[in-house]
């Protein structure tokens, strides 16, 4: 059967390499409702990147984020674009014509956010999250295959891509009760589910501490299937020096449908993260993030139940009301069940 493993040390060393501790004492709390204050709380912050696997695309999840509200009467806009490659097999032979095919899930997933942020006071904010979804073959199998040939010295490897199709949509398979499935002509574009979130921050002093409640909507449309959820996350930021940040957060997610499109989804999950952000000059943060999450689905046949990668980030502030975020995905130890590879990109502003 197929196998897909990334080494855990590859990226945490790329990023350790281009970073050096900065001692010293604790910056500031920033003001709240400044411009200088916003600037600093989102340079502090980790990218908030999602998992947009092609079976994840439609359900909560809880991303990495920071407990610091955007400050009082701020309102900030982001616009995120997040396009990912998923990758995975389970097979007695790579290629089109196994004798034992367990699953076969390939394809991209394109995402657009628009996300309203409010401040209610010093220790509360709001949030509206409106995406836009598309998934299908996309284009960026020959861009992985070189850059798993560039990268290969670290042990990064190209999971059987060229013996496979390319720049086809595939999500097929069999379940644990020997019963086909198929979304192959679950392509094309839709709304996704609209998200709400609040966060009450009701512990700050050198270190914060916040909890963030979510509300997944049924708004989805196209191929995409609506879904009511609920999510309850508690992170926290602790400053190490006056030019790092430590951030960690658990929670959980729960889902009023379970079965989509012949596949059965656990009603419930648990997420958690950590993240470290590296502020080297005042307008440029970087940061290194690890997500690890709970079995997504159910009953297809062999399919992995632990959900684990790395999100590499940066953040340029372009002023102070306004930020560039670029960031990407790479798997931890394995894209069986995580989007293989992903680029991030977002502008975050206060009007």
């Amino acid at each position: 059967m197929g196998r897909l493993t990334r080494p855990a040390w590859s990226l945490p060393l790329v990023f350790v390499a281009f970073a050096r501790v900065s001692a010293g004492d604790p910056p500031p709390a920033p003001s709240p409702g400044s411009a200088s204050g916003f600037e600093q709380t989102e340079l502090s912050a980790p990218l908030e990147i999602r998992d947009e696997h092609v079976l994840a695309q439609g359900r909560l999840t809880l991303p990495a984020t920071s407990p610091d509200p955007v400050g009082k009467g701020v309102t900030r806009l982001r616009l995120s674009y997040l396009w990912g490659n998923s990758f995975s097999w389970t097979q007695d032979l790579p290629g089109e014509a196994p004798r034992d095919r367990s699953f076969l899930i390939d394809g991209e997933t394109r995402t657009l956010d628009l996300t309203f942020t409010h401040g209610l006071g010093a220790r509360a904010d709001v949030s509206l999250r409106l995406p836009l979804r598309w998934r299908g073959g996309g284009s960026l199998d020959s861009f992985i295959d070189a850059w798993h040939r560039t990268f290969a010295f670290l042990g990064i490897e190209d999971g059987g891509r060229p013996s496979f199709r390319r720049n086809a949509f595939r999500v097929e398979g069999m379940t644990t009760a020997e019963e086909p499935f198929s979304w192959n002509d679950a392509t094309g574009m839709g709304l996704g589910n609209a998200e709400l979130a609040g966060r009450w921050r009701f512990h700050a002093d050198t270190s914060s501490v916040a909890l963030v409640a979510r509300v997944s909507l049924p708004t989805a449309q196209g191929p995409f299937a609506d879904s009511l959820g609920a999510g309850l996350q508690l992170v926290a930021r602790r400053p190490l020096g006056r030019a790092w940040d430590l951030h960690g957060g658990a929670g959980g997610t729960i889902e009023g449908d379970t079965r989509v499109a012949g596949v059965a989804y656990e009603r419930a999950r648990a997420h958690a993260f950590a993240a470290v952000v590296f502020r080297p000059w005042r307008p440029l943060s970087l940061s290194l993030e690890t997500d690890v999450a709970s079995r997504l689905v159910a009953d297809i046949d062999r399919y992995p139940g632990l959900h684990w990668l790395v999100n590499l980030g940066l953040k340029v502030a372009l002023s102070s009301r306004a930020l560039l975020e670029v960031g990407m995905t790479e798997n931890l130890l394995s894209q069986l069940s995580t989007t293989d590879f992903a680029l991030y990109f977002a502008v975050s502003a206060r009007p």
